[in-house]
């Protein structure tokens, strides 16, 4: 029987996916959505009639106050607390589904603040964090600045810049927005934001260790701050190149709260690395509506040689074409995950890793790019990364084959 055009390329895929799949992609706690820049991902795509359904927008239990708050604000529209507890709602919808729809209905709910001459320092806080969430990190350090030098005392604004500072791969500023949150937030939550950075600036090793002690002796701590906490020591774990602690750290998260939709794509990964394809299916396939999950089905998929690899990629490839239409854009780095892994297009890769690269600096930017670089057979094309990372002492397992002179990744 003659091998289909879409067999070869689901088998050249696994040809790839052998090479790098011991091997992930680090990450923060970010959204999923962002800017692409303007760069086309796909060939539009028409739906056969006007009502084939491409997506269907999920109902989050976060949002299951949402329609009291909704009345609630419609009868008084100035009030301002029931703005910002809706917005809120909204972004931790956004934050869990990874859709970034609902970072439009936070910004709609905060706009009548906004659009004032002197909004209030906390809706900007809330306004940047939504800008943080749409990879508008200039925005978002500009309305951060403006919040903190109006009231210094909020701690989750130092939070969100420390956030936003580090994924620019600016550590220094980092660290300082977590000292200035030291005081103003869960202990768990300023030493998590501490850790985070230096475990990117030369002190892995310290800043595990001090993380991992607080973190098992600690009996407080909120579940939120747990799960952030548990997720950091996962990656740092895997920097390491201890993939076993990475797992502990992955299943404590989840004991925590096993819907977190950033540990989940993470254990995905970690069964991807480890050749267990099958399970990373049968844990990503009650999620398939998430950009994040339904990317990962594709690439285990195609290492599980499942006949649905194919249909996972198509429907990727379709909803990116849709979200482009509605100016709605995927992250540069899926998407030239999807690129080099999927599509077997280490050029268009590259094009995607360099783009991201101006804007983000987080070890999984640094891993995708050094990937496409080395598939496209251009390793200088990333010297750029090679140069940060020697600049600040960076220490990554995950990284050092494409660091190492004529070794090849997986290797």
């Amino acid at each position: 029987m003659p091998m289909t055009t879409s067999s070869r390329a689901t088998i050249k895929g696994r040809g790839i996916l052998q090479r790098l799949r011991r091997l992930t992609l680090p990450g923060l706690f970010l959204f999923l959505g962002g800017a692409c820049g303007g760069l086309a991902v796909a060939a539009p795509y028409t739906p056969e009639s006007d009502d084939q359904v491409l997506q269907r927008l999920p109902k989050p239990e976060v949002l299951a106050g949402a329609g009291a708050l909704q009345t609630q604000l419609a009868a008084s529209p100035g009030d301002l607390a029931t703005a910002e507890r809706l917005a809120r709602l909204y972004i931790q919808a956004a934050q869990r589904e990874g859709d970034p729809r609902y970072l439009g209905y936070a910004s709609a709910t905060l706009a009548p603040w906004m659009e004032r001459a002197d909004p209030p320092a906390t809706v900007q806080v809330l306004a940047a964090t939504i800008a943080q969430g749409e990879h508008r990190f200039t925005q978002a350090r500009h309305l951060l600045a403006q919040a903190l030098k109006e009231n210094p005392r909020l701690g989750q604004g130092w939070l969100t810049l420390a956030v936003v500072t580090q994924v620019q791969g600016q550590y220094a500023a980092s660290l300082d927005a977590c000292r200035n949150a030291a005081n103003l937030v869960p202990t768990g939550a300023a030493l998590t934001c501490q850790a985070s950075v230096l475990a990117l600036s030369g002190q892995l090793t310290p800043a595990y260790t001090k993380l991992q002690r607080y973190a098992s002796a600690a009996t407080d701590t909120p579940d939120d701050v747990a799960v952030w906490m548990q997720t950091r020591l996962a990656e740092m774990a895997w920097q390491q190149g201890d993939r076993q602690a990475a797992l502990a750290h992955i299943e404590a998260g989840r004991d925590i709260d096993s819907d977190d939709r950033y540990l989940r794509n993470l254990y995905a990964d970690w069964l991807i690395t480890e050749s267990r394809p099958q399970a990373a299916i049968t844990l990503l396939q009650p999620h398939a509506d998430q950009d994040g999950a339904l990317l990962r089905l594709a690439i285990a998929g195609i290492e599980a040689e499942d006949r649905r690899a194919d249909l996972w990629a198509q429907q990727f490839r379709d909803r990116m074409a849709a979200a482009q239409r509605s100016a709605e854009f995927a992250h540069l780095r899926e998407l030239a995950r999807f690129h080099l892994i999927v599509e077997q297009d280490p050029e268009a890769a590259l094009t995607l890793a360099s783009d991201n690269w101006r804007t983000q600096k987080e070890p999984a930017d640094m891993h995708i790019y050094l990937a496409a670089a080395q598939a496209a057979g251009d390793p200088a094309a990333a010297q750029a990364v090679r140069v940060f990372i020697a600049e600040h002492g960076l220490q990554d397992a995950r990284l050092a084959p494409f660091l190492e002179p004529g070794k090849e990744a997986g290797s």
